[in-house]
């Protein structure tokens, strides 16, 4: 196995990892569980720097396609998703002679990632992270050396906690707003900025910054006197961030060495990890209807575990279907195209 595919493999490790994480969140599992799994988000955006980085180091960026790629991909499938979302759940009231599930309120919402069904703010972030990527990746090629690096962006991370600070002074329209459209971003931002410089440390450099990160995490823990990192998540501040970022590390230091590859990776894996965006989107569905029809379910409904897997598993058989459809259709397509119009 060369460099280069155990790397690959460890960021679609790390990417399964980080997803499963995500909808186990959703599921409710209890107070400790929530806790510990709460690095989720952050090692995803930390793999989008990395893998952006991988991608773009070896070849200029054209940002204006790159940005509109950025955009259809998260943005309008987002938009896609929540149209057949509401689709399909009005059909579900109008079958089921129960009122709209969803007012006008909550579908304007969601569409401007204000809140509404909840869940898919998190591709608004994304979305912003990415379109910062090439200038984080071009600040990181202008500083050859890492102190330089982490320095400027251990700077950011001060910044943007008295930002934080700040913002609770503000209105509370305005200061809502900013949170969500500017300060999140700009925190998972600088999340991504730690992923893009990632490949260049060396593992006492990774080791050391392990311990930068377990440091920071207790210190805050201690002065927020033991509260939930989920507490100090929107927006994310440098107690929710540290804790992240060293899991993240950890479990880097764990997956990327081969023996334990080989033991654990797979195609289950590896398909999931690739279409982690639609697994995301189909749990939003298995999430409202254990909240809308958990009373005709209750076994599901009362315990985690049951939960979980119905969340997960329906999430991955519509996933799999959706793909085999998706691989069929084009197939046809590229046979039609092949052959040219039929012959009378």
């Amino acid at each position: 196995m060369n460099t280069a595919t155990e790397r690959s493999r460890t960021v679609d490790i790390l990417r399964f990892i980080a997803i499963i994480s995500i909808v186990m969140a959703h599921a409710s599992p209890n107070e400790l569980l929530f806790r510990i799994r709460n690095f989720d988000v952050v090692l995803m955006v930390l793999l989008m720097g990395n893998s952006f980085y991988i991608s773009q180091k070896e070849k200029p960026v054209d940002y204006n396609r790159y940005a509109l790629k950025r955009f259809k991909r998260l943005i309008v499938s987002t938009w896609i998703f929540l149209s057949i979302f509401f689709t399909l759940f009005f059909m579900f009231s109008l079958f089921s002679n129960e009122d709209i599930f969803f007012n006008v309120k909550t579908m304007v919402l969601s569409f401007t990632f204000h809140g509404g069904i909840g869940y898919v703010w998190v591709m608004y972030v994304f979305f912003v992270v990415s379109l910062l990527n090439p200038f984080l990746l071009r600040l990181s090629g202008q500083l050859e050396n890492n102190k330089h690096y982490f320095l400027i962006i251990f700077s950011l991370y001060i910044l943007h906690h008295y930002l934080v600070k700040l913002n609770g002074l503000l209105p509370m329209t305005l200061g809502e707003n900013l949170q969500i459209y500017i300060l999140t971003p700009f925190g998972y931002c600088l999340v991504a900025a730690v992923g893009i410089r990632f490949k260049n440390l060396n593992k006492k450099e990774i080791l050391i910054m392990v311990g930068g990160f377990l440091s920071t995490f207790i210190i805050f823990m201690v002065l927020y006197n033991f509260k939930s990192t989920q507490d100090f998540k929107y927006p994310p501040t440098i107690y929710y961030i540290s804790y992240g970022l060293f899991v993240s590390f950890i479990l880097y230091l764990i997956f990327n060495k081969p023996w334990v590859q080989k033991l654990i990776f797979n195609r289950f894996i590896y398909f999931y990890s690739k279409l982690s965006l639609n697994l995301y989107f189909f749990h939003i569905f298995s999430i409202y209807i254990l909240n809308f029809y958990g009373e005709h379910l209750p076994l599901v409904s009362k315990y985690f575990i049951a939960r979980f897997l119905f969340i997960i598993s329906s999430a991955m058989l519509v996933t799999y279907l959706y793909e085999r459809a998706i691989t069929k259709w084009k197939k046809r397509l590229v046979s039609v195209l092949k052959k040219g119009p039929s012959q009378k």
